[in-house]
This record gives structure tokens, C-alpha cells and sequence, in this order.
């Protein structure tokens, strides 16, 4: 993953929690504030008609200043200008509480001017009046009020409602800091993956790298020693040199790969267009490789049924995405067993698969074939060498020649790969 990508991935993240406990915090205190303003209105509402019903059997009238008080959210003082019977309060309060339907219980306290004290009155449960009591058995007073007659109503399940909603609020809030959290991490992890990615691939070309010279090295050595006639003339040497030779090949290739994975990788790799005959490209591939060790008796079934055979692409490495599979075909299917090269017309694209009669490979590994050093478990069985890197470098490069590959294999049957690329026509 790029820089850019990582620093878009990091903004967008953070926009979008921001943006959450935003909501979340917004929403909580809308809430909160609309809950509290209805109950503020219903209670002042309720309260009035209390001490309006209450001046209304007294026959005498309101404070004309303020009546109703909201001490704290669920107390409230209310101002009268009479004396206040507790039995006809507690009435008028039963009746009005019950006729609103949203208040589970209150409990009340009448002030006393005598003895300046408020006279606690009673706990009453609208929902279920047989359970039993659990007032405070105290209310404070009210100083402005001091002198004149008044009552106070406290609601003591608002307090729990207050509670409970701040318990909502303190679990969105946790719930927040895991997110956040979770997001940290996985931050951590992508830097981390890229880090030893950009470890592995420095890696990989430092290596690759120094294994050039050494390898250009055995090359001209092994090229000299096979012009010299006293190792021309001596069977055994000639051996000798000509595995050397071999071994140098297949070292090569090996490093090859690694370099081409890693400049794809790094976004260096850039392909070099031009027009190639498939068939001639093919036909060079099997040429080439007659030379190879472990070629020499096998049979290419060159089936050419494509009519249109001119594609758009880079001729090193299509040639290598067809050596590769070739080489696939090799390693799993017996020496005594043809290889088939098919070409097809398929749509304005060009077919080309690659079949053997090998050992085949089970469903489950198949959608991992061209994951980078993915190789078939073979348990302890070491016989077949290789990075696990072909596939994976056939696969980027039909994808930046618009191309896609194909698997079809069952156990003990053989393997087709194939792939298709646009034509010219």
C-alpha cells in the first residue's frame, strides 16, 4: 500500500469516527435536553393545577410572582399563599400525576412557618401503591421562600432516569474509545505490514542483486571452458562444464524472477509494447528450451487452431509468462507424458492454454495458485524446487497486458492453464 493510500485511509478513518461520536455526543445531549425541557413543561403544568385547584377550595389566590421553582431536575417548590392541607394535596397531586401517565411516583414535604421546617408528607407510587416505601424521608427547603407557605415535589425516579441515561452515554462513550482504539491498531498493523513489506523487497533486490555478478562471473567462465579444446576433448570435463552451465541457467532464472517481482512491486516495472505473432513467440519459448536439462525426449503438442495470432505486448516477459507455465508443465507431469500448447480464437482475444497430464492439483489450493510464494503443501517431499513466484509474475503481467489466466485441474488427471489476450484485429 502507497503513502498516499495509508495517509487517505488514516484521514478518511478519522473523519469518520470524528464524525460518529460527533453524532453520537449531539444526539445524546438533543435528547437529554428535550427530555428534560417536556418533563420541566409537564411538571410546571401539573404543578400549577395543583395549587390552582388547591387556592380554588381555600378560596383565596395565587402568589402573583413566581409560583413554580425548579430547585433540581426532579424537585420542585411551589409558592401558596394559604395554608395547605396535606390530605387535600396529596389528593389533588394523586389525581393530576395519574391523569398525565408519565410519572411512576413522587414524594412530598409541606413547609412549616411555625416551626421553619419542612414537614415531610408522604411517599406515594402511582404504579403499584402497594409496594413499599423508599422516600428519603426528608426534603430540603426552599430559603427565598422563607416565611410563606409552600410545598415541595420530588420525583425520585427521574434521578434514576437521569442515571440510567448516563450510563447510555458513558456505554456509547466506551463503545467510542474501542472503536477508536480498534482503528489505532489497525493503523499500526498496515504501517507494520508495509514496513517489513518494504524490508522484504529491499531485501529481495539486494540479494537478487548481488547474486548478478557472481552469476555473470560463472557464465563467461563457463562459456570459455566449453571453447577450450582439452575440455572439448575430455568427456568427463565436458560434463562437468556443461553442468555447471546448466545450473548457472537455472540460478538465473530464479534471480530473474525475484528482480521482475520486485519491480512490480515497486512500480518501477514498465512494459515495452510492440506487435508479436504468438505462435512464433511460442515456437521460440519451445526452441529455447530444447537445450534445458530434463527437455531433451519430451513432446510439445503444438495445436495452433487460433487464426488471429497478432497481439499488443512486451515480448520479454509474454515470452516469460509462457516459459513459466511450460516450466509448470514440466515439474508436475511424467517425462513420458506430451505437454499440449492450444491456441483459439475466443472473441476478438486470443486463447493460448497449456495442458499436461500431471498430478494435478486439489480444488482448495487452486484459488491460491497465484498468491506470491504460495506453493502446493507437499508435506515433506522436497523433489520440486521453486520460490512460489511464477504464477504470481504470470498473473501481474497478463493483468497489465489486459489479459486474464485460468485454472482447471483434477488429482491424478493433469492441469490447464490458459490464458486470453486482446488481438489486433
Amino acid at each position: 500500500m502507497s503513502n498516499r493510500n495509508i495517509r487517505l485511509v488514516i484521514l478518511l478513518g478519522a473523519i469518520a469516527i470524528l464524525s460518529i461520536i460527533a453524532m453520537q455526543s449531539y444526539w445524546l445531549i438533543q435528547q437529554r435536553s428535550h427530555e428534560s425541557q417536556s418533563f420541566h413543561q409537564t411538571t410546571t403544568i401539573a404543578l400549577l393545577r395543583v395549587a390552582e385547584k388547591m387556592a380554588s377550595l381555600n378560596h383565596s389566590t395565587l402568589p402573583s410572582g413566581e409560583i413554580i421553582k425548579r430547585i433540581t431536575p426532579n424537585y420542585y417548590i411551589v409558592n401558596f399563599n394559604d395554608v395547605i392541607d396535606a390530605h387535600v394535596l396529596e389528593y389533588a397531586m394523586l389525581e393530576e400525576f395519574s391523569s398525565r401517565g408519565n410519572y411512576s411516583e413522587f414524594e412530598y414535604g409541606i413547609y412549616d412557618c411555625t416551626n421553619d421546617v419542612m414537614v415531610y408528607g408522604n411517599h406515594c407510587n402511582l404504579i403499584d401503591p402497594e409496594k413499599p416505601i423508599k422516600g428519603e424521608g426528608k426534603l430540603p427547603k426552599y430559603e427565598e421562600f422563607e416565611g410563606a407557605h409552600y410545598f415541595g415535589v420530588k420525583f425520585p425516579s427521574r434521578a434514576e432516569n437521569l442515571t440510567a441515561s448516563s450510563g447510555l452515554t458513558w456505554t456509547l462513550a466506551l463503545i467510542a474509545c474501542i472503536t477508536v482504539a480498534f482503528f489505532v491498531y489497525t493503523i499500526w498493523v498496515i504501517l507494520n505490514q508495509r514496513r517489513y513489506s518494504e524490508m522484504q523487497r529491499d531485501f529481495i533486490n539486494n540479494m537478487t542483486h548481488e547474486f548478478k555478478t557472481p552469476l555473470t562471473s560463472i557464465q563467461l567462465s563457463s562459456d570459455f571452458l566449453s571453447k577450450q579444446h582439452v575440455i572439448q576433448e575430455d568427456v568427463r570435463l565436458n560434463r562437468y562444464t556443461e553442468l555447471i552451465r546448466s545450473q548457472y541457467q537455472r540460478l538465473n532464472t530464479q534471480v530473474e524472477k525475484l528482480l521482475n517481482i520486485a519491480r512490480l512491486e515497486s512500480g518501477e516495472f514498465k512494459l515495452k509494447p510492440e506487435k508479436i505473432d504468438m505462435h512464433q513467440l511460442i515456437d521460440e519459448v519451445l526452441d529455447s528450451k530444447a537445450a534445458e536439462a530434463g527437455i531433451e525426449g519430451r513432446v510439445f503438442n503444438r495445436i495452433y487452431n487460433a487464426k488471429v495470432t497478432e497481439v499488443e505486448g512486451d515480448h520479454t516477459h509474454l515470452g516469460n509468462v509462457i516459459n513459466n507455465l511450460i516450466d509448470n508443465a514440466v515439474k508436475y507431469s511424467p517425462a513420458d507424458q506430451p505437454i499440449d500448447i492450444i491456441t483459439e480464437d475466443d472473441d476478438h482475444q486470443l486463447s493460448v492454454a497449456i495442458v499436461d497430464r500431471g498430478i494435478g492439483i486439489a480444488p482448495a489450493h487452486q484459488k491460491h495458485l497465484f498468491n506470491k510464494f504460495y506453493r502446493v503443501p507437499s508435506g515433506n517431499v522436497h523433489d520440486i524446487k521453486g520460490f512460489g513466484l511464477g504464477l504470481h509474475y504470470v498473473k501481474k503481467i497478463l493483468h497489465m497486458h489486459r489479459g486474464n489466466i485460468f485454472v482447471e485441474s483434477a488429482l491424478g488427471k493433469g492441469s490447464r492453464f490458459s490464458f486470453n489476450l486482446p488481438t489486433k484485429a
